[in-house]
Formats: C-alpha cells, structure tokens, sequence
C-alpha cells in the first residue's frame, strides 16, 4: 500500500514520523518508505512487535551492549552508491576509504551486539574476508591507504622513490633536472601499481556485494527497531494484538498529535474506545464534538500497527488489512477542477476500484456534506448499505437523519452536557470545549430511546 503524504498528513502518521528518531543512512531510508504489513504477513509483523519489545525492555533497562550498539549507528556512511557501478571500473580513494571505514565500524557494531540477546531476523552476513583484505596489517583504523603489501613492487619502487626525493632535496634547484625527471618516471609507474591494487581490491570487494547490502539492509532495521522502541517508550505505546476476525477494538486510544495541542491549550484529550465489526459504523454527534478527531485517532491506529509500531492506546486488537484509507471532503489528490463533493465520489470511487476482491478499511468524514441535504443524506445511506456487503471495516461521520438506522453500529458523541459559570468572558471555542463531553457512546435500540427522550 502506498503511504501518499495526505494520508500521512491527515492522519498525523507525518508527526509520528518526525519524531521517530533512526541514526543511520540505511534507517533513515527504511523510515521513509516504511514497510506495509498486509494480510497473510501476521507471523512477520509479531517478529518486529518482539524485536521493538525485546528493544524497550534493554533499552529501558540500560543495557550497555544496545548502548554500543546505537553509539556506533550515527557513524556509518552510506557507500551503497559505491557498490552500484558499472564492471571494470575500479574504487577510487576516498570510495576504498569509505568502505574500509564502513567495515570497521560495523565490525564494533557487530562486537556489541553479540553481547546482547539477539533479535529475530536480523543477522549480520560475514564480512569478515573483506575486512581482512581492507586492513591487511590488522589495525581496525579507519583510514585506507595502499600499502606496500598490495603489490610485490611497491616497497622497491616507494623506498627509491623516497631516496632520490631525498637526493632532490640535497642537490642545487639548477642541477636537480635528472632527478626530477627519474622522479616523475617512478611516480607514474607508482600510479600505474596503485592503480592495478585498486583493481584488485574492486574486483575482490564486489564478490562480497550482496553481503554488503545485506548489512545496510540489517543495519538498517535494527536501527529502525531501536527507533521505534525508543519511540514508544517516551509516548506509552502499546503492542497491537493481532487478529483473524474483520473487527476493530480500540481501547482508550489518544492521537498524540491533537493530544500535544490540547496540552499546550491547558486542556486534555479524551481517550477514544471503538468496537468496530464488517461493514459500516456511523458516528453521529454535535459539530466541534471531536468526531474528526475519533477518525484520525482510528486510522493512525491502523497505519502504525501495519507499519510495525506499536499504538497510542492502551488496547488495539486488529485485523490486517490490504488498504487503509482517509477520505476527507477537502484532501487528496481528487481530479482537477473538482468540487469538495466531487472529490470524494472521485476518492472512493478509485478506492472501491482498486480494492477488489480485498480486505481494507475506510473512514469518511461527513460524506456528502457538500450536495443537498437531500440528496446527501440519500447517498450517505446507500453508501452505508453498500459498505455493508463488502469485505471492509468502515467508519463514516454524518449529520444526516437515517443515515445509522442502515449501519452496524452507531456511536453518538455525548455532546455539550456540562454547566459551568463565570466564563462567559473566555473565548467562545475554549467555553464549548468545557463544557463538551468527547466520549463516543455506543447507541443500541433502547438507548437511543432514552437518548431522543433527554433530548
């Protein structure tokens, strides 16, 4: 599934991502293209949910082994360009230095993390014949040169050269032409030796490029792993359970996004719990009553459990779907020239396409707010019905009559229930927040009897 950047916006996965925190090239790229744990891809997903575990619980614990291992992740240099090269054409210097820098560094990695309990999948591939061939006198600096024991003519060639540089440096400047001259003959064949080690060592190196990036590739998701135990440990997010019923239960779930803007506000989230089952479930309520908000919150749940972190709620028990989308009347790429009504048939419609013979999710916020109220409500209650037949989970929003009559479940916001005096000179927004109640409040038969009667 494609993470598009309005999803990631409007669902807050964007914020969550800024303050994910990975230290090297390869996890920073993972990160950017996260990875979409889909149906049949259950056993995978629980193996990253017990590395971000097994990482919180060393992490918070202070070991000193993942320590070493994080110190070493931000010194890697990204030498994966390197590798991609066309046959024939040999490293360069600072490309040799690269690599030898990459392997010793990874070599200390790999020290610190055999002292720690080992993480499921991720095993660094054998570099060891590479590093050997990189640092043949055995010192582990990060540095490269071409030593005389690349090449049997190197120590001859380099000890004559040094001594007539010397004899340069004790003859007259207008005498020294001869020396000069079998001076620039040595250097060019010193060039030319150079250049058959670094030959060499290219054609050596590139035998073992598939081990290469199957380091990046590990390094990178330890990296990634870490990042996301580290990132659950600050915001107290929890391990989804997984599931093989088409049914979503959320318990006491927060979106960190909206929750931060409320704190700085001096005010407080309202925790969202949320049974969803197959087909459609309508939310019903007063506007400003955080319905919008109960849509986010749900739709980031589910991106983060498929991209392998763990939720902000204290309860997620979800089943996995192909596609989860947001369709917000005034988001997504549409069509141009489409109005905010035109935009949504235009969404769902590719959806609904592209979804077929799948298991995916949908939250629709207000649809068809933007035609008559009529033919609003009438299209809002076909829709519900249609979701009804699919292989989905839905979740729609509406201030249209009769729209949940038609869904499987109806949650009603429980609205403006409070009275408080003496603020009346406050501004408007901060009075109707303390006064409104944000839970979602399952509606059966009888309650909305009772419901409809307080009203």
């Amino acid at each position: 599934m494609e993470l598009t950047h309005e999803l990631r916006e409007h669902a807050g996965l964007q914020w969550v991502l800024e303050r994910l925190s990975p230290l090297s090239p390869f996890g920073k790229t993972l990160a950017r293209a996260l990875r979409w744990y889909g149906p049949g891809q259950e056993e995978a997903l629980e193996e990253e949910f017990d590395n971000i575990t097994l990482a919180m619980e060393l992490w918070g614990g202070g070991d000193t082994a993942l320590r070493g291992v994080t110190r070493q992740l931000p010194l890697f240099h990204d030498i994966r360009g390197s590798l991609d090269r066309e046959p024939g054409v040999p490293f360069d210097l600072v490309e040799l230095f690269e690599i030898k820098h990459f392997l010793v560094t990874l070599e200390q990695l790999t020290q610190a993390y055999g002292q720690m309990p080992q993480m499921k999948g991720l095993v660094f591939p054998d570099l060891g014949e590479a590093m050997e061939l990189m640092d043949p006198e055995g010192r582990r600096l990060p540095t490269f040169s071409i030593v005389n024991s690349y090449h049997n003519d190197l120590a001859p060639l380099r000890a004559e050269k040094a001594k007539l540089e010397k004899a340069i440096r004790m003859t007259q400047e207008d005498k020294r032409g001869p020396l000069l001259e079998k001076r620039r003959v040595l250097a060019v064949r010193e060039d030319q030796l150079e250049l058959e080690v670094r030959q060499m060592l290219t054609e050596q190196l590139m035998t073992w490029r598939a081990r290469f990036l199957a380091a990046m590739d590990t390094l990178g998701r330890l990296d990634l792993v870490v990042a996301k135990a580290k990132l659950a440990l600050r915001f107290g997010c929890v391990r989804p359970e997984l599931t093989r019923e088409k049914a979503v239960t959320l318990r006491e779930v927060i979106h960190p996004q909206v929750a931060e803007d409320l704190r700085e506000r001096g005010e407080e989230f309202t925790p969202l719990d949320l049974d969803l089952g197959k087909g459609c479930t309508v939310i019903t309520g007063a506007n400003m009553g955080g319905k919008t908000v109960s849509l986010r919150s749900t739709v980031l749940t589910l991106l983060l459990c498929q991209c392998g972190f763990f939720v902000f709620a204290q309860r997620a028990v979800l089943p996995l779907f192909h596609r989860v989308e947001l369709i917000l009347a005034d988001s997504g790429p549409g069509a141009g020239g489409l109005s905010s009504f035109g935009k949504e048939v235009h969404l769902l419609d590719k959806l609904l396409r592209e979804t077929k013979k799948q298991f995916f999710f949908v939250a629709l916020d207000e649809f068809a707010r933007g035609t008559n109220p009529q033919e609003g409500a009438a299209l809002a209650r076909a829709l519900v019905r249609h979701l009804g037949g699919q292989s989905c989970v839905a979740l729609m929003t509406t201030h249209y009559d009769g729209v949940s009559d038609v869904a499987g479940a109806h949650y009603q916001v429980a609205g403006l229930v409070r009275e408080i005096q003496g603020d009346e000179g406050d501004d408007p927004r901060k009075r109707i927040a303390r006064r409104m109640d944000y839970r979602l409040l399952k509606l059966d038969d009888t309650l909305m009897d009772l419901f409809q009667a307080d009203l």
